[in-house]
């Protein structure tokens, strides 16, 4: 298990699935075939990875050992099937916080939504009794899972849908399912404090009011704080705070002002009033790095950062994108991102890097970001560094997208590639 800790997944151009030290070493490619993969998240005590990968007959969710094998070795041997079909092709996973069980988002086209479903991750289902689950269908649909890994805190449909619902539901028996909590305001993924005491969503009040509500076993814990657009939230890893970004005008998107609110004292602080596209916590709940736009032109913004409300009506999670969309990202190539990091007790801010991210970074993992940082992580376990895929040029001008390690304090120099991947994800261990 030692040598499983600590390491970063990542998608190498040919979509295949490796695994590296954060030094570079130890590199090990996991897959190889004509399934294309994307996303792989590590399962959270360090032991096995998933990814969704597939071709042009079939999609599924596999299970793979982070494991030293020869070619030959990983031609011959499939990986664990977890999921496959030939047509509600699978688009997001999320891990169990028990490790035992993968959550994942598959199409539905049949109906015109997204069907939410849980699975085993410790055999295939070839020779398990315990098979697959649909647990909930929605357009969009976001959820997380409690600590215990026993309930499902889930946010499906628009906020004008009259079926939208926010509840917690028993991913092994949805039948019993419970009432809805709230109708959904205008936000994407729901989050559950760590401590088990606070879950936060967004709603729109009588008065056509959006709000944040941060809410508790008791009713005194009730809190609610007004904000504009749409909100995205995360909860810190170690205590009962909940940063959330929105727009200060009343615009249908999430970007802007970095916020922190203690669910003890109800207390809102500013951390920073940049246009912020996304932050993710420091697993020591210490640092948030966040991302804010560099430099752009302006009639490139809506080619660039979708608008989520649109995407989430979509169904929340890209797919591949086609031809035409692929040709208008290679044209905003102009982007560039910087990468900050605050501190959240002393309000302390760093520039960290600029860069230009690669395709999948800006229109699939950003846009959905909160939902992401449930499932997939960019920082290193000991809080020190970020993994993230960048765009470079050869001397000959080509570009290429390569993964760096960038780390976070000013001490630990200057970013450094490991190797070439359009996305990675570090180990929670």
């Amino acid at each position: 298990m030692t040598e499983r800790v600590n390491r970063i997944a990542l998608i190498n151009p040919n979509g295949e699935v490796e695994t590296i030290s954060p030094d570079g070493t130890q590199h090990r490619i996991l897959t190889q075939g004509d399934r294309f993969f994307q996303f792989p998240a590590w399962s959270p005590n360090g032991a096995r990875i998933a990814a969704v990968g597939g071709n042009r007959e079939r999609a599924g969710v596999f299970v793979l050992e982070d494991e030293d094998l020869d070619r030959a070795f990983i031609q011959q041997h499939e990986p664990r099937v977890v999921y496959e079909s030939d047509s509600d092709a699978p688009i997001y996973l999320y891990w169990s916080p028990d490790s035992r069980h993968v959550s994942f988002l598959t199409s539905r086209p049949q109906e015109d939504a997204m069907g939410l479903r849980v699975a085993p991750a410790g055999v295939g289902l070839e020779t398990s009794g315990d098979f697959d689950r649909l647990v909930a269908i929605g357009r969009p649909c976001f959820w997380d899972w409690s600590a215990d890994g026993k309930r499902i805190l889930l946010h499906t449909g628009m906020n004008t849908d009259d079926d939208a619902q926010l509840k917690y539901i028993d991913p092994f028996n949805p039948a019993n399912g419970n009432a809805s909590i709230a109708k959904p305001g205008l936000f994407q993924a729901p989050g559950i404090a760590r401590s088990g005491r606070y879950w936060a969503f967004a709603q729109v009040n009588r008065s056509g009011e959006m709000q944040l509500v941060v809410d508790g076993r008791a009713d005194s814990n009730r809190m609610t704080v007004a904000h504009q657009g749409v909100a995205a939230l995360s909860w810190s890893p170690t205590r009962d705070q909940l940063a959330y970004i929105s727009p200060s005008e009343p615009v249908r998107t999430y970007y802007g002002p970095l916020r922190l609110l203690d669910a003890a004292t109800g207390k809102v602080q500013m951390l920073t009033d940049d246009i912020v596209l996304a932050f993710f916590w420091s697993p020591n709940g210490r640092s948030i790095a966040y991302f804010t736009v560099a430099n752009v032109a302006e009639q490139l913004w809506d080619t660039i950062m979708p608008d989520p409300e649109e995407a989430a009506r979509d169904g929340g999670f890209r797919g591949q994108e086609d031809d035409d969309e692929e040709a208008e990202f290679d044209e905003a190539r102009v982007l560039r991102l910087n990468l900050w990091c605050v501190d959240v007790d002393d309000g302390e801010h760093r520039l960290i890097s600029t860069f230009e991210p690669v395709d999948l970074f800006v229109n699939q993992f950003l846009p959905f970001f909160d939902q992401y940082a449930l499932s997939h992580r960019l920082w290193s376990p000991d809080s020190s560094s970020i993994v993230l895929p960048m765009v470079t040029q050869d001397e000959h001008g080509e570009d290429h997208a390569r993964v760096y390690v960038v780390p976070m304090l000013p001490r630990m120099g200057r970013p450094r590639p490991i190797a070439d991947g359009v996305m990675a994800f570090w180990s929670q261990q």
